[in-house]
């Protein structure tokens, strides 16, 4: 019989894992996965997007391994800061993520981040400064009895 994983919600987790490290360094920034309206002034908005491209043998071949209980999220993490600090948020929010690994975020067990990279992608409508940084994370599920 193939046992059944459950995986738990990694966006929820990153969001309070986030604003746990924001609250230890007085830092104002929220995190969301859905960005209230109006929004604060400092904000990450917390995505998973497995639909981006990785180039990996999960993509090529269209396979997930023979490691079912390892979760394999592509998280996307937009960064704005009205002040002009967007740059230095996107710093911060890389560093915090990359140090994740091995270890816990919130709930869940993290074996391994992979940095993916940053981007400027300003806003087009506003022209306000906001960047994007892109991680792999290979996290835990837990067997389901």
């Amino acid at each position: 019989m193939v046992e059944r994983i459950a995986f738990a919600d990694i966006e929820e987790a990153l969001v309070d894992f986030l604003a746990a490290e924001f609250s230890a360094g007085a830092d104002p920034a929220k995190a969301f996965t859905k960005v209230p309206d109006p929004r604060p002034a400092r904000t990450v908005r917390v995505t998973r997007d497995d639909r981006k491209a990785r180039l990996d043998v999960e993509d090529r071949k269209g396979r997930r391994g023979a490691h079912l209980i390892l979760d394999h999220p592509r998280m996307v993490f937009e960064c704005t800061d009205d002040a002009g600090g967007a740059a230095e948020l996107a710093a911060k929010v890389r560093g915090i993520v990359n140090a994740a690994a091995p270890g816990y975020i919130g709930t869940v067990w993290c074996d391994y981040v992979e940095d993916v990279g940053e981007e400027n992608d300003t806003d087009p409508v506003t022209a306000a400064p906001r960047y994007t940084i892109v991680t792999d994370l290979i996290v835990r599920g837990k067997v389901l009895a």
